[in-house]
């Protein structure tokens, strides 16, 4: 009789659902193909697709599903219709939008009325898709676990009504030995567009929480040219999250996240890297433990929105663990 090993146990057990709805079904297989990567080796995944949002909603009605990614196009019922009805059946499933609609009052209309994670631009490029799955996956689990444990803490009486956001300024730090690169990044996180009230109705979703702008008014932009100024930097101030280049002379930015992580375990930590590749992902992934994945050249909204949502998991991951604190000091288990 063959049996399962642990690891093979813990992965169904920790199996996520993904549903795809789009009306071609080549779009279909291929985000079907991009999660059949290695890059999500580590997480078991269950895929159904659908041409007919219809359809769609049927089964959704029978099976939970832990993301969902629909088009925004569709001949039977447009994007926004569907996942509205979609989210009637299950509001804490994360919603991602394929879409080649570009025009701002659809997209705010769309985020408003649905609530979704991310906009995913057709065409897409492969790491963009890939790192926005994984981070709407991640964030997920953050806010569930968050609404678990505040649960618990009503449920025994407790106050926690303290305020866990960041307090003052997120200090963001940039890594790349291409001065040109620097401050192309820097000016696109500090000035103020149409896309950062977007991302803003997105993350006040999330939790009751005031959410963390990207505005000159909560956010320090620093940067440095080397990794070995980065590190001493950390060991005199506290950032929120860090971008580093991949190709630097000193050491690649995957090892430089890592030596980071060591110092600042709390800093979210992602990588931008004009040598896009599976392997380059995978490490980051594996051994910086990354939030997200960039690739050169980068979109203005990419790097926007994947910082707004790393904040925002700091911000969730650290709270989760005060509560938790909070329980285990009144001897409370935390997994009633």
């Amino acid at each position: 009789m063959t049996t399962m090993t642990e690891s093979q146990t813990s992965q169904t057990e920790n199996k996520k659902s993904i549903l795809i709805v789009d009306d071609e079904p080549g779009i279909i297989n291929a985000v079907r193909r991009e999660l059949s990567s290695v890059v999500f080796a580590h997480q078991a995944l269950d895929i159904e697709g659908y041409t007919n949002p219809l359809e769609a909603l049927e089964r959704a009605a029978n099976k939970p599903f832990d993301l969902v990614i629909s088009d925004y196009r569709m001949p039977e019922m447009d994007g926004l219709s569907f996942l509205k009805a979609f989210a009637q059946l299950q509001p804490n499933c994360a919603r991602l939008v394929l879409s080649g609609q570009t025009d701002f009052n659809s997209l705010a209309k769309m985020i408003n009325e649905t609530h979704i994670y991310r906009f995913i631009p057709k065409p897409w490029t492969e790491y963009f898709l890939k790192s926005s799955i994984l981070q709407a996956l991640r964030l997920r689990e953050a806010v569930l676990e968050n609404r678990r444990l505040a649960d618990i803490i009503r449920t025994h009486g407790l106050a926690s009504s303290a305020d866990f956001a960041t307090q003052g300024k997120d200090r963001i730090l940039i890594v790349d030995d291409d001065i040109n690169v620097l401050n192309a990044l820097s000016r696109d996180l500090s000035y103020h567009s149409n896309f950062d009230d977007l991302f803003s109705i997105i993350r006040s979703d999330l939790t009751s929480h005031q959410p963390t702008r990207l505005d000159t008014d909560r956010i320090s932009v620093q940067t440095c040219s080397s990794p070995s100024q980065a590190l001493k930097m950390a060991d005199e101030v506290t950032f929120s999250c860090i971008i580093s280049d991949f190709r630097m002379p000193e050491m690649d930015g995957i090892a430089l996240l890592q030596a980071f992580a060591e110092k600042q375990p709390d800093c979210e930590r992602i990588l931008i890297s004009g040598e896009a590749s599976t392997v380059n992902l995978v490490n980051a992934l594996d051994l910086a433990h990354i939030f997200s994945y960039i690739g050169k050249p980068w979109v203005d909204f990419e790097v926007k929105s994947s910082l707004a949502q790393a904040l925002e998991h700091r911000r969730i991951t650290i709270e989760n663990r005060v509560l938790a604190e909070m329980l285990r000091a009144k001897d409370i288990d935390l997994l009633t």
